[in-house]
Formats: structure tokens, sequence, C-alpha cells
């Protein structure tokens, strides 16, 4: 169990149980920035190839069952977790990164809104 990320909601991707379409982005977000974190801080590039690809999987399934609405900061955060999807698919995981950070950014805003 990877502590070092957890959610807004206090809990580590792996515990997350989505219910809401928003929510199912969210755990695909946070997973996928656990999976692309680099392994030796001093390295970026020491992500293993087999993370990313997992990641990019777990995102683009989130993605499709994500509709944004008229939730502006939940279409963000969508642009967003496709752009990282794509980095992630070429193996640019420090624009990936920066796109996960601005997705749960946009989420967490978004978040804020609903409730």
């Amino acid at each position: 169990m990877n502590t070092d990320v957890v959610s807004r909601s206090g809990l580590v991707p792996e515990q997350m149980i989505a219910t809401a379409p928003a929510d199912a982005l969210e755990s695909a977000v946070e997973y996928a920035l656990a999976a692309v974190r680099p392994s030796n801080p001093v390295d970026t590039a020491s992500t293993e190839p087999a993370s990313s690809r997992l990641a990019e999987e777990s995102l683009v399934d989130a993605l499709g069952r994500t509709r944004p609405g008229v939730d502006d900061a939940l279409g963000q955060a969508v642009a967003c977790a496709e752009a990282a999807a794509e980095h992630l698919r070429y193996g640019e995981l420090q624009e990936a990164r920066l796109l996960l950070v601005a997705a749960r950014g946009q989420l967490v805003r978004s978040h804020t809104r609903r409730s």
C-alpha cells in the first residue's frame, strides 16, 4: 500500500471506492500519480514502464465513464487527465505528472462546488 499519496478524503488510492464518475476519475488520477512517482527522487526517469502503462489504462478507463456536464472545473480536470494519459502513452512522465497535479486541483475545485 502506498501511503505517500492521500486523496482529499484521507484515503490512499487502493482504499477509495468510486461512487460517482468524478470519484472514479479522482481515484484514477491519484493512482496514476502514485504509479509515475520516481522510485529514486534524484533520477526522475526511474519509473517502471509497466507502471506508467497501467496508469494510462486506469485514466483512459475512468475518462470513459466521466462526463463533465456543466461543471467547468470537472471539464478542465477531464482535459488535464486526457492530456496526461497521452503523455503517459509516450513515456513523457514529467509532463504527465504536471498535468495529473493540475487535474487533481481541478477535481478538488469541482468537489467543493458539488458539496
